[in-house]
């Protein structure tokens, strides 16, 4: 019995931008992994994806523009609900007044009080004003790639 041993280029590729050699399928007996590519321009490495995670909606919260500026809930409710200080939230309002991404500043979570980081900026607005208020926590789930092995280059192929 004759075994057909394939061609190294059916199995490797050289990368575009050094000229080091990738993997683009396992290589029978190697252990090297297979190089991860992408279209991401010269040399480059895609943004993270952005996701966002609700977890209070109320129609009690109201904003203040402060130093800090802060949001305040009439019911209570930003202590259970498992705020933290440091984490990026997403507000959207039914008025749109405040909507946008903020940064829970180091102290700033009480039962009714949610105050910003010195950066964040808020305009005053009541509750009956903003609406319905949902307050998600922003989720970065970043683009993990090996890309070439030498160069790091995800515009390889």
């Amino acid at each position: 019995m004759i075994d057909y041993v394939k061609p190294r280029s059916q199995y490797t590729y050289r990368c575009k931008v050094c000229g080091f050699e990738c993997r683009k399928s396992l290589i029978p007996g190697s252990s090297v992994p297979v190089t991860k590519t992408g279209d991401y321009g010269s040399n480059g490495t895609p943004a993270p994806e952005t996701f966002a995670d609700e977890m209070y909606e109320a129609t009690t919260i109201s904003f203040t523009d402060a130093d800090p500026d802060y949001l305040s809930d009439s019911l209570y409710r930003f202590g259970e609900k498992g705020f933290a200080p440091g984490m990026t939230i997403r507000i959207a309002t039914t008025s749109t007044t405040n909507d946008g991404d903020y940064t829970i500043g180091d102290l700033g979570v009480t039962r009714g009080q949610i105050t910003l980081s010195t950066a964040d900026s808020l305009d005053t607005e009541d509750a009956a004003t903003a609406g319905t208020v949902t307050i998600s926590r922003v989720i970065y789930s970043p683009n993990i790639s090996a890309g070439c092995p030498f160069c790091g280059s995800l515009a390889s192929r």
